[in-house]
């Protein structure tokens, strides 16, 4: 099945997501909040200003507790089930799905909608709050990027999880699956803060407060100082406040933290390429291409085959962009330029048209 790169209720992105491994100094995985606080005073960081997803409030305790009630003695994963389902009652509770708004656990409650950090957070806290050893869990998928004014903003996916002695049960919006342990990665609590303060970088880079971001975004580096979306998004809000040297610094430690790291080396492109260092641009970006299926990857590199007069080279790309992201608009823009360069009027009209009718379903189905 082909992925969807604009994500959907069932397939929910969060901005930063880590790609794996334990959080800053902290040598043992923590999980709990006296612990996450013992842990996060270790660290060279204001605990006033670090945030714990985790949180419940009375309310919210009490609302899973009736919820649940007919559950007690089932399995943990079946009253799992429960709660989750408990999210989505008509009438009742009706979490929606948000792209953009990271909350934790108590604003989600209160709002009813979210992003996937959001819901995870929520369903995280809720059920703990029963007795139930929930966590995070980051996806083993390709990640999901997006575009942000010529530089690439990464995405990744969490859902909740529940660990049986030889199972990893994982709960996402209304799926739930049974899967064996390995392939996916538990996160803990200082990796979850971590989790919400580059959501909130991200959104802030968005929004053009990059001050805002670098901060949000220093301090999930503290958390998780091996987590490479985190320093790939420095880099872009260090790029737009024209600070070129930590930018590219913030992209150095994206792969040393993740060598190959797609996003890293597209924006380490983009910076090259300012710099007039055309030669390590290329380089970057040919790496960037290797092996991708990052969309934007691939027609930024059918883009340079295209300047440099080898068609056959660009539909390579741009066959591979089209095979994955079927419904990504922008493939078909870069599908029409080429055709116009080749002198196809007629192909171009047919690409420039596709394009714009996915644009106008994707408009539709946000409003």
């Amino acid at each position: 099945m082909k992925p969807s790169f604009r994500t959907g209720v069932l397939a929910a992105s969060i901005f930063l997501v880590a790609s794996g491994g334990s959080a800053a100094a902290i040598e043992t995985e923590v999980f709990g909040y006296e612990d996450w606080q013992r842990a996060i005073s270790e660290l060279p960081v204001n605990p006033n200003e670090v945030v714990y997803p985790f949180q419940v409030n009375p309310e919210m305790v009490e609302w899973a507790q009736i919820k649940l009630a007919p559950y007690m003695t089932n399995s943990p994963d079946v009253r799992l089930q429960a709660l989750q389902k408990a999210f989505f009652e008509p009438g009742e509770f009706e979490f929606e799905y948000e792209q953009s708004r990271t909350l934790t656990a108590e604003e989600a409650f209160a709002a009813r909608n979210g992003n996937c950090m959001s819901f995870t957070s929520l369903f995280v806290a809720l059920s703990r709050s029963v007795g139930i050893p929930t966590f995070l869990v980051s996806v083993k998928r390709q990640p999901d990027v997006e575009m942000d004014e010529g530089l690439v903003v990464v995405n990744r996916h969490v859902v909740a999880g529940y660990r049986a002695p030889s199972r990893l049960y994982t709960y996402d919006f209304y799926v739930a699956s049974s899967k064996k342990a390995a392939g996916h990665k538990v996160i803990d609590d200082i990796a979850a803060s971590a989790i919400y303060h580059t959501n909130i970088g991200g959104l802030a880079i968005r929004q053009g407060n990059l001050e805002g971001a670098i901060h949000n975004l220093e301090i999930a580096t503290v958390l998780a100082p091996g987590w490479a979306p985190a320093w790939v998004n420095m880099g872009v809000a260090y790029m737009r406040l024209g600070e070129m040297k930590e930018a590219f610094d913030a992209l150095q430690k994206a792969l040393e933290a993740e060598p190959g790291n797609s996003s890293a080396l597209i924006n380490l492109s983009r910076l090259y390429r300012e710099q007039g260092r055309a030669e390590e641009a290329d380089h970057a970006m040919r790496a960037a291409a290797e092996g991708t299926r990052n969309p934007f990857t691939l027609i930024t590199m059918a883009d340079a085959e295209i300047l440099r007069g080898d068609f056959d080279k660009a539909k390579q790309y741009l066959r591979r962009a089209r095979w994955w992201y079927a419904r990504e608009p922008f493939v078909f823009d870069a599908l029409a330029r080429l055709a116009e360069v080749e002198g196809d009027a007629e192909k171009a009209q047919k690409y420039r048209k596709r394009a714009l009718e996915l644009r106008q379903d994707e408009s539709s189905e946000s409003d």
